[in-house]
């Protein structure tokens, strides 16, 4: 079975896992159990050592990858304020009462001038007026800008701190592991064809060779013999192993007195040969069994 389909089987389950995580650390947990569980449930399905190994390291490699996977949703930032703000703008007697006395001083300075300006007098008591009226306009001046310094004065300014929190999106989660999966199961789709094909080249062969026509006679014999339910049949051909043998230049020893260095023994009710020998050029490719009798 697919991972994908797996993971098909439990993604409601997943889905509420990732939304109850709140976080992408916690959720990148959620997906390490997965991961775990799809790999067990797979394996234990597979139908070869090289198919389970290879699995094994592509889901270590998402494993590791999951912290790196897009899982972000809405982000929100929080306002919270930090200590006391000062008093806030209220507007003081004293700065009413500057405002009222700078009104009368620029009146009284402006009204004399224009008038003073609409006659044109040029005498030595206009002239000492004017620098009055002047200096009144001054201070009215002054006086409005005391009074509103003194409505612009605040206490110390408020410190704000704020907090992010970002959301995962499960649904995103969802889907980006759901395509990596995919991914992993393309990948396993090619090693079990890899391996089909191998198994393809190997058909008919014996020990990675082609099969001998001598060899696939002597099969064919002793299959036949195996079906035949005569015992007679069956020991004619079981006796040609022999001259196969004989012909790749193995020879099949009994046991004697002479040769007891080729054979393991075991006790017997009568000596003789249990299991020949099989000697190549002098060198010993298989221990024979007998028995010396009692």
């Amino acid at each position: 079975m697919k991972l994908t389909e797996l993971l098909e089987k439990d993604k409601d389950h997943l889905l509420t896992e990732i939304s109850a995580a709140g976080t992408a650390e916690k959720a990148v947990a959620v997906l390490e159990k997965e991961v775990d569980k799809l790999l067990l449930t797979h394996n234990d399905a597979a139908g070869s050592d090289a198919e389970r190994n290879s699995a094994a390291h592509m889901m270590q490699a998402v494993r590791l990858s999951l912290p790196f996977m897009d899982s972000l949703g809405s982000t929100k930032v929080f306002e919270k304020g930090v200590g006391e703000s000062g008093p806030k703008k209220k507007t003081s007697i004293a700065g009413i009462l500057l405002v009222i006395a700078a009104l009368i001083l620029l009146v009284y300075g402006l009204m004399p001038l224009i008038m003073l300006g609409m006659n044109a007098a040029e005498t030595a008591n206009a002239r000492n007026d004017l620098i009055t009226r002047g200096i009144s306009i001054l201070m009215g001046a002054a006086a409005l800008y005391l009074s509103g310094t003194m409505q612009n004065k605040t206490g110390p300014a408020k410190k704000k701190e704020y907090h992010v929190e970002q959301k995962v999106d499960a649904d995103r989660i969802y889907r980006n592991f759901r395509t990596v999966m995919i991914s992993v199961d393309q990948s396993l789709d090619e090693v079990r064809l890899t391996e089909k094909q191998a198994h393809r080249e190997q058909a008919g062969k014996l020990e990675g060779r082609e099969a001998s026509p001598a060899e696939i006679e002597l099969f064919s014999d002793l299959l036949a013999a195996s079906y035949s339910g005569d015992p007679e049949f069956a020991l004619e051909k079981i006796a040609g192993i022999k001259y196969y043998l004989h012909r790749q230049q193995i020879e099949v020893v009994d046991y004697s007195e002479d040769n007891a260095s080729f054979f393991d023994m075991m006790p017997g009710a009568s000596a003789g040969t249990i299991r020949p020998a099989m000697i190549a050029d002098g060198k010993l490719l298989k221990k024979g069994l007998a028995s010396k009798g009692n």
